[in-house]
């Protein structure tokens, strides 16, 4: 075989290249690099000013075998193996500040990297790694030592370089104490061990060579004289792992498993084989793991299950030191085979805790962002790559962050085709923003798709599912206790979390579950010594579906819905309202039936590779990433500036899942055009608002509906009647009775403890009571109060109670019913500034202009109000108007007309 130089930039496989040509004649053909040319590599910096002129070649080309294998050498630097004659046997070839490994053409298998003069009467110091041979050079620069470096990182290739070298020359291999394996690798060749306490090149830094080799600590060991383990396999497979040395035995690590195996030692010219068993699969012990302050030590573990999936572990090494079953269980369930048999399966415990490697890694306990590096249950993206960070867990995540397909794929076939879609818009940049939430500092929230069964819910949900991994596997669901929901949303920290079907939740819990979602903690626990454990926490998007709204689910329970849930969980109807379900249009295929299918499809063929695409888009300059999304949500909510507190919370959610997807749309990950994102997720917050009012008085009208249906559910059974004559024995008693009605008046008189107590609950009686004032909604006769001070029967003195008018049963709360209904907002796309509002400015709250005979009844007419003596004919103003509105007290025990007429609760200023 030979190996020519070609112009071609095509990739290759060249682990194994067989024979090589003279390279004295291949590598003349190039010139010898300049300085300038080695890009600031400091490896190969210091091979330059360590070795001869010319000894380091710019090769321009790749390099073709004489079978036609490629080698992809253009751009490389090219450094000569010699053999023990001096005489060129091949090549390593380096690729400037590349993590890549160096290509390696060696067809002897012994060629090595000579640093300094070689003669027969030099002692040669054999290394396995090139910058230690550099640095040990660098410290001695004498002419009567000669380094010889192995190209490459494997015992076996050390060892034929040893074993060449040494019949040439006498040879020492520096190695440390603890370094028994490669005390039996080289077992009975011509060599000889320099033993140290520490590395050598860390010695060389303080004492001389001469003064190592004098000092009480270190031994020469002739490597020819030491016995060596016989092999007890007969297929001679070679070890994964260094062996580890245990008791009477040791253990040895192949690629059918690791196995203990004892060796008959009284005779150590002839060591035999005595016994050997098996352990389990393989497992290696990667790191040695610890926090940033040196606690929570573990190992960092990796394995292949059966069908060749990888598995990673940071294990805490406290599992160890209590039941082992639970952490061997742990690693059954991830596809580890264990032995069944008692003892062997003790041999685990030890050669996890003790298997002796140096590299450290720093763990953390949660998973999402770590200062620049985002963190996944198997590896981290983003950082300068100088420190492993692993993520820690008493128990191995089963991540579903999985990818099938490329984003070429993704973005082309399935996620460009719905750039006009709302709804899945929406839900695709739902599944960006939760990265987004660290950076910013913003809070955990979610969304709720309400519609129909068969409208088109889950399918949206799905595909946003789809940028993380397989749809069905990382959609969750509602079907769970809270506390299962609470290790869900911590391992979904810092990203997304597609909840399915509410209507599967347990509604007695619900409110508690949003809660919990939305303030990011879970509960406060304590260990069996009675300490406090860190409770989890966690910053997270939610996206949810069902028929039902969580009001409507949480009433099936009896269970109240208070405004912060609905602030914590904003609606928005799944229907796109163009007759079509959750579709604006029809783009792949020619019904909505048929869309779906096609979409779910492409939706189970590509998925997880938008997400990762994303992590590496935003952690390559996360402080950028962070300005870019606040211009973009600053341009966004100075479209909503008339918001009041509650509303501007969650228009701000929404302006995060916008910023989140236009700067995707930027990084060419979803294929849409700019603004397009931007569109969808202000139609879908219009809808929001459509439904819940910018005012932000949500909790108002629940207030008002509250009372409202107190009274309408007990009526007279709880309402004894007021009468101006004395109470007489014939007339019919209630019993439980909350407080008195004036049929008169038609008002009704809430007695002060009852309604404290069994009317106001769960709200809060100075807050029901502030509310309904602010709608007229109270009558009053005393200064400074908001109660009304009558004489009730069978009474002497006169008392107070809160007097609610019967006006009250006739208000209609629903936003829709007090202004102006909408016949839908119309979206033009615009680009990536703020797009102008279409609102109507008339009354500041998001509606088109009023349509004819869609205004309601109580908007458009009068209301008669007040009481029968003084009837108050009003319109209607906004409850947040109403506060500041002045009131006419009343005198003299009976409710007189106020100078300033007060128009009920909702209606704007055109009423009047």
């Amino acid at each position: 075989m030979t190996t020519t130089p070609t112009n071609t930039h095509e990739k290759a496989h060249a682990d194994n290249m067989g024979d090589f040509i003279d390279e004295r004649e291949l590598l003349k053909d190039y010139k010898p690099v300049t300085r300038q040319g080695l890009a600031d590599d400091k490896l190969l910096l210091k091979l330059y000013d360590l070795l001869p002129p010319n000894s380091l070649l710019n090769v321009t080309d790749n390099l073709t075998t004489d079978d036609a294998v490629l080698v992809p050498t253009a751009g490389t630097i090219a450094l000569r193996l010699t053999d023990k004659q001096g005489d060129i046997v091949g090549a390593v070839f380096y690729t400037p500040n590349s993590k890549a490994k160096p290509i390696v053409i060696d067809p002897t298998g012994y060629g090595a990297i000579v640093i300094g003069d070689f003669n027969k009467a030099n002692e040669v110091l054999a290394f396995d790694d090139l910058e230690n041979g550099i640095d040990a050079y660098a410290c001695l620069m004498a002419s009567d030592k000669t380094i010889i470096v192995s190209p490459q990182k494997t015992n076996q290739h050390l060892k034929k370089m040893v074993q060449h070298w040494s019949s040439a020359a006498p040879v020492t291999v520096p190695m440390t104490l603890d370094n028994k394996v490669l005390i039996n690798l080289l077992a009975g060749v011509k060599a000889q061990a320099l033993v140290t306490m520490a590395d050598i090149v860390t010695m060389l830094q303080d004492d001389s060579y001469e003064a190592i080799l004098a000092a009480d600590d270190t031994q020469l060991i002739s490597l020819q004289d030491t016995a060596y383990y016989p092999e007890w396999r007969k297929d001679k497979a070679p070890q994964l792992n260094a062996p580890m040395v245990h008791d009477d035995g040791r253990f040895e690590l192949y690629h059918d498993g690791l196995f203990f195996v004892r060796y008959n030692l009284d005779d150590p010219a002839n060591i035999t084989f005595k016994f050997k068993a098996f352990v389990c699969s393989p497992i290696e012990v990667i790191a040695k793991t610890r926090d940033t302050s040196s606690g929570t030590w573990g190992r960092l573990l990796q394995w292949r299950d059966d069908d060749g999936v990888l598995h990673t572990w940071s294990m805490p090494l406290s599992l160890l030191q209590g039941d082992a079953r639970e952490y061997r269980r742990e690693l059954a369930s991830q596809g580890l085979n264990i032995t069944t048999n008692s003892k062997q399966r003790n041999y685990l415990d030890t050669y996890i805790q003790d298997y002796p490697i140096h590299k450290r890694a720093l763990c953390v306990d949660k998973l999402g962002w770590h200062d620049e590096q985002y963190i996944l249950p198997d590896g981290a993206i983003g950082g300068d790559g100088k420190q492993l960070i692993v993520y820690q867990a008493a128990h191995a995540i089963n991540s579903t962050i999985a990818q099938q397909g490329t984003l070429e794929q993704w973005r082309d076939e399935l996620c460009k085709p719905l750039a006009d879609q709302s709804r899945f818009v929406f839900s695709i940049a739902c599944a960006f923003a939760g990265q987004l939430l660290e950076p910013l500092g913003s809070d955990s929230g979610g969304f709720h798709l309400l519609g129909s069964s068969s409208m088109g819910k889950s399918l949206s949900l799905k595909v946003a599912a789809g940028v993380w991994g397989k749809p069905d596997s990382y959609t969750k669901t509602w079907r769970s206790t809270d506390n299962a929901l609470e290790g869900t949303a911590s391992e979904h920290n810092d990203s997304f979390l597609p909840l399915d079907e509410i209507s599967e939740g347990n509604p007695t819990i619900l409110g508690n579950i949003i809660y919990m979602l939305g303030n990011g903690t879970g509960k406060g626990r304590s260990t069996t010594t009675g300490h406090n454990r860190i409770a989890k926490t966690w910053r997270i998007i939610f996206l949810s579906n069902g028929e039902k709204t969580v009001e409507q689910e949480m009433a099936q329970a009896g269970k109240k819905t208070n405004a912060g849930v609905e602030v914590r969980v904003a609606h928005i109807d799944a229907d796109a309202g163009k007759g079509l379900k959750t579709f604006d249009s029809l783009v792949l295929a020619k019904t909505s039936e048929a869309q779906a299918d096609k979409i779910k499809e492409l939706s189970h063929a590509y998925y997880g590779v938008a997400g990762m695409a994303w992590l590496e888009h935003i952690t390559i300059d996360k402080a950028a990433t962070t300005a870019t999304a606040k211009q973009l949500i600053e341009d966004f909510m100075s479209n909503y500036s008339d918001l009041a507190a509650q509303a501007h919370r969650v228009a701000k959610r929404f302006a995060i899942v916008a910023a989140a997807g236009e700067m995707a749309t930027l990084a060419g990950i979803t294929g849409w055009q700019a603004g397009q994102a931007t569109t969808a997720v202000r139609a879908c917050l219009d809808n929001w608002l459509d439904n819940y009012g910018r005012d932000g008085e949500h909790e108002q009208r629940q207030i008002i509906s509250h009372i409202q249906a107190f009274i309408e559910q007990h009526g007279s059974s709880r309402f004894q009647p007021l009468r101006d004559s004395t109470f007489t024995d014939d007339e019919r008693r209630v019993i439980n009775r909350v407080g008195y009605r004036n049929y008169d008046t038609d008002d009704f008189y809430f007695l002060s403890s009852a309604f404290s107590k069994e009317v106001c609950p769960p709200y809060d009686m100075k807050k029901v009571v502030q509310v309904l004032d602010d709608a007229g909604l109270l009558s009053k006769n005393e200064p400074n109060k908001k109660t009304l001070r009558i004489t009730l029967p069978k009474s002497k003195t006169r008392s107070r109670v809160y007097a609610v008018k019967g006006d009250i049963l006739s208000y209609e709360t629903d936003k829709t019913t007090w202004t102006a209904r909408t016949q839908g907002t119309d979206h033009t796309q615009q680009g990536l500034r703020g797009v102008p509002s279409q609102n109507d400015q008339s009354g500041q709250r998001g509606h088109s202009e009023q349509q004819g005979g869609e205004v309601s009844a109580l908007s458009a007419t009068p209301k008669s109000r007040g009481t029968a003596v003084s009837p108050v004919t009003t319109g209607d103003v906004p409850l947040s108007a109403l506060s500041a509105v002045k009131k006419q007290s009343t005198e003299n025990g009976f409710i007189g007309k106020p100078d300033d007429e007060i128009p009920p609760f909702g209606c704007s200023a055109e009423c009047f």
